[in-house]
């Protein structure tokens, strides 16, 4: 999923490389708003018990492939995995965008 090396994409004038720094990731995003309320949606497959799952609290840290949520109800803290992950949403303050490079 992640590369040491940058990713080749044909062009008009030919190869160009696509660095992580020209690019936004999810990861980035939410890295910038570490502190904020937020609410995560989940689900998980063959999973009869809780196929699906909301977790609302603090964002407390971002990883490559995970959160670290402080639960509103239980004060607890939640590792969400991303592959679980199908959508989040702001619930304090709009989320701080990363700002693009030139």
């Amino acid at each position: 999923m992640y590369w040491n090396q940058p990713p080749i994409h044909p062009s008009a004038q030919g190869w160009t490389s696509q660095r992580r720094e020209e690019r936004v990731y999810t990861e980035d995003l939410l890295h910038q708003n570490i502190g904020k309320e937020i609410t995560f949606y989940q689900t998980y497959e063959n999973n009869p018990q809780w196929p699906a799952k909301v977790l609302t609290g603090t964002l407390r840290e971002v990883g490559r492939d995970f959160v670290l949520v402080r639960d509103r109800e239980t004060g607890k803290d939640h590792i969400l995995m991303n592959i679980n992950i199908d959508f989040y949403v702001f619930e304090t303050q709009p989320a701080n965008l990363v700002p693009r490079r030139r």
